[in-house]
């Protein structure tokens, strides 16, 4: 570790006697560590927040949930989708609606694109944001999304129906930018995690602010709520590098979990909320072994389970099949890797481009995967 926090890179002598380079930290991920320094933050960077609500006419009928077993765990392209413009890191986040019917894609080409899954085809194409989105998160029912963007001052609400457009309470929001948003599983609640510090709490019906909790030194990467509406599972960047457990009855922090030696940027949580999954950034090494980059552990208790010790790669995505015996990891190198989170071993890697595997999603009935890349393009396929 360098001074400031900076991963350093490093280099150790592997079984084949090769040099394996451990890790670089990205433009935009350095971009990311200097905003919660406190000599950068005079630039007082803000945030938007936008709800759109995207309820579609489809009369196809919703998907019903399936699992996927280890026999299945083989992805097959079925469609790549190039609509987003070409810019650094384009498009970092994918979710696709409860029906299975929709993918919903925001780029940091100021766009919410909404596609046809099972064609490809591009439905519509929204200008929601004038300066990139981070992350997007989906209502239970798929009649509204949340977007995190990056440095407007304001909180928008947008219904696609009606195409009117709300303005918040600018004071009640975050004072800089949005890393993350997440949305409960029953529906009511909006988590957000900013550079400011802090996770704000929203009602999703009123949009008005309900609390905001202080929980780490740097600024919030990721969000996430348990399915039983439990817990909120928040990481920290920059020098924090921790995982917090808050209850959210109380508000308050049950757990910190510490053992990522660098930024965590993917969260996953397992469907009967016993188990959490984290992938962080960067590789490194300690007395000539590398240090894995994935671990799991107890949501409960908060006790380290698991280190995938095959694991070396930078981690950018996570999600789990409705299942939950699978894992899919998308890392730094491009790939995506297939654990089994019943043995613990690895199943398959795939190569998914030359890029960052920046988001993924995974379809209710576990049959479909989306994985959206920094070169913008997003793949679609079929798990079998």
């Amino acid at each position: 570790m360098s001074c400031d926090g900076v991963p350093a890179v490093g280099i150790a002598p592997d079984q084949m006697g090769t040099l394996l380079i451990i890790a670089f930290l990205t433009a935009m991920k350095l971009l990311n560590f200097l905003k919660s320094k406190p000599a950068i933050t005079a630039l007082a960077i803000a945030v938007t927040i936008t709800v759109i609500n995207v309820h579609s006419s489809s009369s196809n009928p919703p998907i019903g949930r399936s699992t996927i077993t280890q026999s299945q765990s083989h992805l097959q392209l079925v469609h790549t989708l190039t609509a987003h413009k070409k810019v650094t890191f384009d498009v970092p986040a994918v979710v696709i609606s409860p029906d299975g019917q929709t993918l919903i894609s925001g780029g940091r080409d100021d766009t919410i694109k909404v596609w046809n899954i099972r064609t490809g085809k591009l439905l519509r194409s929204l200008d929601a944001h004038s300066d990139g989105v981070t992350s997007i998160a989906i209502s239970p029912d798929g009649k509204r999304i949340v977007s995190g963007g990056i440095t407007t001052p304001t909180m928008k609400v947008w219904d696609l129906r009606t195409q009117l457009m709300l303005t918040l309470n600018i004071e009640s929001g975050h004072s800089l930018p949005v890393e993350t948003v997440a949305i409960s599983s029953d529906g009511r609640l909006i988590a957000s995690g900013s550079d400011d510090h802090t996770i704000k709490l929203w009602d999703l019906h009123t949009l008005k602010l309900l609390d905001t909790i202080t929980a780490h030194s740097e600024f919030v990467s990721k969000v996430a709520f348990s399915p039983d509406m439990q817990t909120l599972v928040s990481t920290g960047g920059g020098d924090d590098n921790t995982i917090r457990l808050i209850s959210l009855p109380t508000k308050k922090t049950r757990h910190i979990l510490k053992g990522h030696k660098t930024p965590v940027d993917a969260i996953a949580i397992t469907p009967d909320s016993k188990k959490l999954v984290t992938g962080s950034f960067g590789q490194l090494v300690s007395g000539n072994r590398a240090i894995s980059t994935l671990k799991l552990w107890n949501l409960q208790t908060g006790k380290l389970l698991h280190e995938f010790n095959d694991n070396f790669s930078s981690i950018d995505s996570l999600v789990i099949s409705p299942d939950g015996k699978v894992l899919i990891c998308g890392n730094f190198d491009g790939s995506i890797k297939l654990w089994s989170l019943e043995t613990l071993k690895l199943l398959h890697t795939f190569q998914d481009a030359s890029s960052s595997v920046l988001g993924l999603a995974i379809s209710p009935d576990g049959k479909t995967l989306a994985s959206s890349n920094e070169d913008s393009t997003i793949h679609i396929w079929q798990i079998n």
